[in-house]
């Protein structure tokens, strides 16, 4: 077609395309493999949802937004809407089978499913009867081993492919730099002609603002956040604890923004997300996985509550403010203990050549046919780790039977063991360089849409005036310089306690104390709020716990089940000291165990294996719950110090143990 602009119009209503689109959609059309190269917000979607409309042949969208595929067709113009479906898990054998017919006989022109759908070699082959003419990979920089987002099972399309008959492939990402970009063509098998559009979204301003710890990054985000006027608003944060605590103080302060994480039972996570679309909310405080998929136009603020894994994940995140090209603003909070902790992460998470080797030997036991549970080691999801001995070529992953996977073991050589120690060392080094490459980037003083540009292989001129660097901002929440103690600390609490209105449990009457953002609004009300500020958190909740010992504070339980604290006004006072400040963030299995700390920990443990439906000792053994006992961490990043604590479990369950240590 030599003008693509009625059918443009016709279908989707504009006039004109976007820089880049045209482009992709004649490739597409004619069957020309392509790489896609655009940055989130520039209209990725309607390139493949066009030319497939274009096209004689149904076309194949892979996706690994599972979730969100009924989501996608149903926000497609009514046309396309009507010739498009999905095939994922929710639907039972019989509606696959009758979506499946509907593409056969033409009816249906688009088709989204998950990459690992191409496994099935019943589906691959109704596929390859059906005649799929173009295969779209979404997210396609997940088939790279070295990126920061690698997915086993894209390593799989390239032979699916093979089964389709070869139909022509449009690759589509937002985050890959050049690297990346001759990786995946590479693991494709195809030469792939690559269309590539500015990363640089002018509308977008970066921040980045370095915080002394979580209360600064509270009351940074409360001002930004009541700073911004129209639109809505995405925080996010690394844990699901750390979701919905910062959610709840952020409504205490009446900003009405909701959690939504994995944890989330499905109606929830349904409520959350259409209240976000339909503006019914002001924002969301999620984990990284949240608006992938959402295509809402007027998000004018989105905040990086702590480091994110990469600069392309940083990228990834904040290009989903400003879909409507007006001016919105993003913020990254940074600090040294965060950047410290997240280098811990980066190589915590890597697996062993132990793991490696474990994983192999259950895959010869039971003849290269396993359930993926049965290779279960450690943290690490058993595809990652066959999906590494693919990677070295030790065993070949061929299409599944149900749930069980069918391997080739291939005969290996005796420098088989070399190759997995590169592969891991190389690993390595790429985790530890995308790490770095982000944190240098809120390090350095340079403008900061420039360094994004020069990572994903452009020249930008600084500068961009849009920018905490090239344009710093006229006022930032600070907080003010701690004052000193009143002379009689316990007394000076037992006397807070008795004049609250509304009594308060130890967290709330600690971040009361303190003068914490995270106060409830009946605490911040207080004539005492801020009357320890110039003390560590730590002391505070230690000074509350001597004046329970002591009997000077009481808990009692109210008539609706919550456990709040009443002074004995006339109760002995124990004095109140300080304790020297520790000199390393690390814990030391030095001191004692504390008994209490470690029957509370006991508990908890129980309920969660039970929970989890996981035996006890598979969360954290006794010697682990032993050290934690002793040393008392007081934040994530002490946590990464005791033994027993990868990344995946800190993120899990750190701030649920740091709370049952502090309570």
């Amino acid at each position: 077609m030599s003008d693509l602009r009625p059918r443009l119009r016709e279908l989707f209503g504009f006039d004109d395309f976007r820089p880049g689109q045209e482009e992709v959609v004649r490739a597409a059309v004619e069957g020309r493999d392509t790489l896609a190269l655009m940055p989130t917000g520039s209209g990725k979607s309607l390139t493949y949802q066009l030319a497939a409309m274009l096209r004689p042949e149904p076309t194949l969208v892979l996706s690994p937004l599972i979730a969100l595929m009924k989501d996608q067709v149903d926000q497609l113009p009514t046309e396309i809407a009507a010739t498009a479906t999905f095939v994922n898990s929710s639907l039972d054998a019989g509606e696959t089978r009758k979506r499946l017919d509907d593409v056969a006989a033409g009816r249906t022109r688009l088709l989204y499913a998950a990459p690992e759908r191409l496994r099935s070699s019943s589906f691959a082959e109704t596929l390859r009867s059906i005649g799929v003419g173009l295969v779209v990979i979404d997210e396609v920089h997940c088939v790279s081993m070295w990126g920061h987002d690698f997915r086993p099972d894209y390593l799989f399309i390239r032979r699916a492919l093979e089964t389709l008959g070869e139909p022509a492939v449009l690759g589509m990402t937002a985050t890959a730099t050049p690297a990346t970009a001759t990786e995946i063509a590479t693991a494709l098998g195809r030469e792939m002609a690559v269309v590539r559009t500015s990363v640089v979204r002018s509308n977008l301003r970066y921040d980045v603002q370095e915080v002394a710890g979580n209360e600064d990054r509270l009351r940074i985000l409360v001002e930004r956040l009541r700073a911004v006027g129209e639109g809505s608003a995405i925080v996010y944060a690394r844990s699901r604890d750390s979701c919905e605590r910062v959610a709840r103080t952020l409504r205490g302060h009446g900003l009405r923004l909701e959690h939504y994480h994995a944890g989330l039972d499905a109606t929830d996570r349904s409520r959350v997300q259409d209240d976000f679309i339909a503006g019914r909310i002001r924002g969301v405080v999620a984990t990284t996985a949240f608006g992938m998929g959402i295509d809402k136009p007027d998000v004018r603020f989105v905040c990086l509550f702590n480091y994110p894994d990469s600069l392309e994940s940083y990228v990834q995140m904040v290009g989903r403010g400003g879909r409507d090209e007006k001016p919105s603003e993003t913020l990254l909070l940074a600090s040294p203990t965060d950047a410290a902790a997240v280098r811990r992460f980066a190589v915590g998470d890597i697996p062993t050549s132990d793991d490696l080797r474990e994983v192999y030997r259950v895959i010869r036991e039971h003849g290269g046919r396993v359930d993926p549970s049965q290779c279960a080691t450690g943290d690490h999801d058993p595809r990652v780790l066959i999906g590494m001995l693919e990677q070295a070529g030790i065993v070949r992953r061929g299409y599944d039977t149900g749930r069980m996977m069918q391997i080739e073991l291939p005969a290996v050589g005796p420098g088989t063991g070399a190759v997995v120690d590169d592969l891991l060392e190389r690993y390595r080094r790429e985790a530890q360089a995308r790490i770095e490459r982000i944190v240098s980037f809120t390090e350095s003083r340079r403008c900061r849409h420039a360094q994004v540009a020069e990572h994903f292989g452009e020249s930008f001129t600084e500068p961009c005036g849009a920018c905490d660097i090239c344009d710093p901002p006229r006022s930032h929440a600070t907080r003010q310089a701690a004052g000193s103690l009143p002379d009689d600390v316990a007394g000076s609490i037992v006397t807070a306690v008795a004049g609250l209105r509304w009594p308060l449990g130890r967290r709330s009457l600690a971040a009361m104390l303190r003068g914490s953002v995270s106060a409830p609004p009946s605490a911040r009300s207080s004539g005492a709020f801020g009357l320890l500020e110039a003390a560590s958190d730590a002391e505070v909740k230690r000074w509350i716990k001597e004046l329970e010992t002591a009997g000077a504070l009481v808990e009692v339980e109210t008539d609706d089940g919550f456990r709040v604290l009443h002074a004995v006004p006339d109760a002995p006072r124990p004095s109140l000291a300080r304790k020297a400040s520790r000199t390393s963030s690390v814990p030391k299995a030095s001191g004692p165990v504390d008994d209490d700390a470690a029957e509370r920990l006991r508990s908890w443990r129980r309920e969660r294996s039970l929970a989890d439906s996981v035996p006890a000792y598979v969360l954290f053994s006794d010697a682990t719950l032993r050290e934690l006992a002793a040393t008392k961490p007081l934040t994530l990043s002490d946590l990464a110090g005791v033994k027993g604590f990868g990344p995946k479990r800190i993120e899990r369950y750190g701030d649920e143990i740091i709370a049952l240590l502090c309570p």
